[in-house]
């Protein structure tokens, strides 16, 4: 980490979020990543032209001022500097002929170097790019009939090469780094890749449910412990054992769920699988699934402080003002009991969760945007480090003090 991000616990206030940098973007980003590692930010999106458009920013700091000086300087006297603030300075820029819709570094694992970028596109299609050379992707190749929404990986934590994609077509589609895509897509990103396996909707062929949202998780104990966890835009939620090659939880939200993702027990518990799952919806509804011993042992929903399985649910309905849409929810790798979930009326709502025994709790609501905040992701080597992109066409870096 870079001496920027070193200084920005100076002044912590707890329980706060404070802003640290922001940047004016001239297009519409769907995902705003930290790239592994470091303090550089992946923005990615598209523009009113119809272009694909990838940047790379770096959260650096403003050199001291010498006019911040009012006295004259001597050889025993140092002259004061004014107060270094972060800002976001353009590395590179990429302009393409397809729009991306998706992205993760998740995929690619860590290493000393930069991580690989995976994209999905809104014609179906997934490229990797070397961003220190992005004229062209490494491989490009078909991996849906239509518009890839969401896609993830477990690289970066595990190095495991499988990846996960999913598909207005209403696939969920499970990939592997080793693959040779390069191949399949013949440079072009024309051909249909072959995927490990398929997962689609139940009911693909009546409704034609889309899949929105993605997040694999793989368990502490086990590298063999790999779940999916699919949203559609139906309200179906689909759990996935991808050692079992099975659905092992379903049930529907009622409305279409924009984000999910899995929580994993700290390190150091006794217990080594996931000790939660969150979803939010189209209608200002955030679900918390808790876990008993971290296994989901319900194939159908369960009500509210049911005891009947070995799960129980909690449904905060969210107050996101005018627009109720919950875009995105994210856990602080660094303390996975802490929730935050950004809305359509430009807010990040904060919750501590508790378990089975324990209702979550609301830390409060932090006002960041003029409109709704599409992407958040936190920085996993700097404690309430985030970035966020918005519909004001703006990067936001704010840090979540704890």
């Amino acid at each position: 980490m870079t001496s920027a991000a070193g200084s920005l616990r100076e002044g912590d206030r707890k329980g706060k979020v404070t802003q640290v940098a922001s940047k004016p973007i001239p297009f519409t980003a769907f995902q705003a990543l930290w790239v592994p590692g470091t303090t550089r930010i992946c923005a990615l999106g598209s523009n009113d032209s119809g272009f694909g458009i990838i940047q790379l920013y770096n959260l650096t700091s403003n050199p001291p001022s010498p006019s911040s000086s009012k006295k004259p300087t001597t050889a025993t006297t140092p002259a004061p500097t004014k107060q270094q603030q972060p800002r976001l300075v353009l590395q590179s820029e990429a302009e393409k002929k397809i729009q991306f819709k998706s992205g993760t570094f998740r995929a690619s694992p860590r290493s000393s170097t930069l991580p690989h970028l995976l994209t999905g596109d809104f014609e179906g299609r997934v490229g990797l790019w070397d961003l220190s050379r992005a004229e062209v992707p490494v491989w490009m190749f078909r991996a849906h009939e239509d518009v890839v929404n969401c896609m993830d990986g477990v690289g970066s934590r595990t190095g495991r090469p499988e990846f996960v994609t999913g598909g207005r077509d209403g696939t969920v589609k499970l990939w592997d780094m080793r693959q040779d895509h390069k191949a399949a897509g013949s440079g072009t990103g024309t051909a249909l890749g072959k995927p490990l396996s398929t997962m689609a909707s139940l009911k693909k062929q009546v409704d034609g449910h889309d899949v929105w949202c993605v997040n694999m998780g793989v368990g502490q104990g086990t590298d063999d412990e790999m779940l999916v966890v699919a949203g559609y835009d139906n309200g179906d939620l689909r759990v996935m054992d991808l050692r079992m090659g099975q659905a092992v939880f379903e049930t529907n939200l009622q409305h279409g769920i924009c984000s999910v993702e899995l929580s994993p027990r700290p390190q150091g518990t006794s217990l080594s699988s996931f000790s939660s799952l969150v979803a939010t919806t189209l209608e200002g509804s955030m679900h918390v699934f808790d876990l008993v011993d971290g296994q989901f042992k319900a194939t159908t929903s369960t009500s509210a402080g049911s005891n009947t399985t070995a799960m129980t649910e909690e449904v905060l309905a969210v107050q996101s003002g005018d627009d109720s849409t919950l875009w995105q929810v994210r856990h602080v790798p660094q303390r996975p009991d802490i929730v935050a979930v950004t809305d359509g009326g430009g807010y990040m709502h904060l919750y501590e969760q508790g378990d089975e025994k324990t209702l979550s709790k609301q830390l409060g609501s932090h006002k960041l945007a003029e409109q709704g905040i599409l992407s958040l992701d936190f920085n996993e080597d700097m404690e309430g480090l985030f970035v966020g992109c918005d519909l004001d066409n703006t990067l936001r870096v704010g840090m979540l003090h704890l």
